[in-house]
């Protein structure tokens, strides 16, 4: 990673940036006055201004040990630390091989952690700490018990993470989105994935990169999109017994939606 010597706006860092939400962040945060950290496995974003590509794995605790010592060497100051970075591989429990469950707990869970930890050090007052979570994290999906464990338990790190850095003058958000259009919902329809996913109709990528961009200016916890889906899973959580008596007539719905949504030649 070669740093230019000459950057004067405040710095973020950003997983997933050459995924389907993370090249919307990019453009939207370059816009609002930021230098973007890009970060992926193959650190082969596309050059632009004020936009330093990053090769890391971040499911190789070695490589993000790597990246967060070169930050450190290079007296880098952190405003924003952004994890956007998401895998997913439906599948029923019991049929799981033990790779497959690990990458998507290491690059779902474990890296968003290890990262935030190591990173705190160059993060300065009011910087800020953004989770682009899922409704995974409050809905539980059949089929995708892993990428579900994965969500909900980076929603409970960052509630308690917020409490632990509040003293250093430190904000932390989280955002939930249902189903967007990336290839990553692809991904999902070709491998069986839950139906529930279009009980609501997908979300753009550049929607989900304006609610961050949105939050980098006016903090919140948590923010669900669409927040009716929010506020319905929320209650859900309190009352599992309700959320069994309604999962027909949601799974319904959402094979109407999926059928919807495929007639419109989206994926």
């Amino acid at each position: 990673m070669k740093l230019p010597s000459d950057i004067n706006r405040p710095v973020a860092l950003l997983t997933g940036a050459t995924g389907g939400i993370g090249v919307h962040l990019v453009q939207r945060l370059v816009s609002q006055g930021y230098h973007i950290l890009a970060v992926n496995r193959a650190g082969d974003f596309q050059p632009q201004d004020h936009v330093t590509p990053v090769a890391c794995d971040i499911a190789q605790n070695q490589q993000i040990e790597a990246l967060t010592d070169d930050l450190r060497q290079a007296g880098v100051t952190l405003a924003a630390l952004i994890h956007c970075a998401g895998v997913i591989n439906p599948q029923r429990a019991g049929d799981y091989d033990i790779e497959s469950a690990s990458w998507q707990l290491r690059v779902n869970l474990e890296a968003p952690v290890f990262l935030t930890t190591l990173l705190l050090p160059l993060m300065p007052a009011a910087g800020h700490i953004i989770f682009i979570n899922s409704m995974a994290a409050l809905v539980p999906l059949a089929g995708s018990s892993i990428y579900t464990a994965s969500k909900f338990g980076l929603r409970g790190y960052a509630l308690a993470l917020a409490q632990d850095v509040q003293p250093l003058g430190l904000r932390v958000s989280s955002v939930f989105p249902g189903a967007v259009d990336t290839p990553m919902l692809q991904k999902e329809i070709d491998s069986g994935g839950s139906p529930l996913n279009f009980v609501t109709a997908p979300s753009s990528p550049d929607e989900i990169a304006c609610i961050v961009q949105h939050l980098l200016l006016r903090p919140k916890a948590e923010i669900f999109c669409p927040s009716s889906d929010g506020v319905l899973a929320q209650l859900m959580l309190i009352m599992p017994r309700v959320w069994r008596m309604i999962l027909p007539v949601l799974m319904k719905k959402g094979l109407k939606g999926k059928k919807k949504y495929l007639a419109r030649g989206k994926v």
